[in-house]
C-alpha cells in the first residue's frame, strides 16, 4: 500500500500535464480528446478526480502521543508558607545564556519557570562569571514580570552590567522574588 500511495500523486500529476496537451493539440482519432472542448472536460476530470482519488487513499496522519501530565490537583505543590518565606527557592531557570555586547556588559537570555502554587513576581538573577578557574566577578539584575503558576517568563537580553574582569563562563540563579 505504501507504494501505491507514493506512486499515485506522481501518476495524477503525469496524466494531469497529458490532458492538458491535448487540450492545445487535439488527437481527431480518439474520440475523447478529437475537440478542444472534449479535451478540456478530459483534462478536468482527470485533474479533479485524481485530486479525489489522491486524498481518499493517503494513509490517516497519527498525532504525536499527548505528553504525560498530571491533573493539577495531582500535582504535589509546595506549602504556600514556605513559597512566601522564600519565592526564590521556586524559580526554576533554564536555557540561559550569557553574552557580553560592545560595551562589556553581560546580557542574560533564557528562562525562569514557576515550580510553585503562588504567583511570582520580579526575580532578581545573579550571575557568578569566570575565566578558568578565576573568579571574574558577580552581576545582577532584577527581571521585571510576573510568572504565573506553573508558567514560564522568557526574558532576553537583560543587562546585568559589567563584570570585574574577562570571563568565559557563568553560573546563574535567582537569589530573591516576591510572591503575589
Amino acid at each position: 500500500m505504501g507504494f501505491v500511495t507514493a506512486a499515485l500523486p506522481v501518476l495524477w500529476l503525469i496524466a494531469s500535464v497529458a490532458a492538458f496537451v491535448f487540450v492545445f493539440r487535439p488527437r481527431p482519432g480518439w474520440s475523447v480528446v478529437a475537440t478542444p472542448a472534449r479535451a478540456l472536460a478530459t483534462f478536468l476530470a482527470v485533474f479533479l478526480g485524481g485530486a479525489v482519488l489522491v486524498a481518499v487513499t493517503r494513509p490517516k496522519e497519527e498525532a504525536p502521543p499527548p505528553a504525560p501530565s498530571l491533573a493539577r490537583s495531582a500535582r504535589a505543590l509546595p506549602d504556600p508558607a514556605q513559597v512566601r518565606a522564600h519565592p526564590e527557592r521556586f524559580v526554576v531557570l533554564d536555557g540561559v545564556q550569557a553574552n557580553r555586547n560592545k560595551a562589556g556588559d553581560v546580557l542574560l537570555t533564557g528562562g525562569a519557570t514557576n515550580v510553585s502554587g503562588l504567583e511570582i513576581a520580579d526575580p532578581r538573577l545573579s550571575c557568578r562569571m569566570t575565566k578558568g578557574r578565576a573568579a571574574a566577578g558577580t552581576v545582577s539584575a532584577v527581571v521585571q514580570g510576573t510568572i504565573p503558576i506553573g508558567g514560564k517568563l522568557i526574558f532576553a537580553a537583560i543587562n546585568l552590567g559589567q563584570a570585574a574582569g574577562p570571563w568565559d563562563r557563568w553560573s546563574c540563579q535567582v537569589v530573591e522574588a516576591r510572591a503575589l
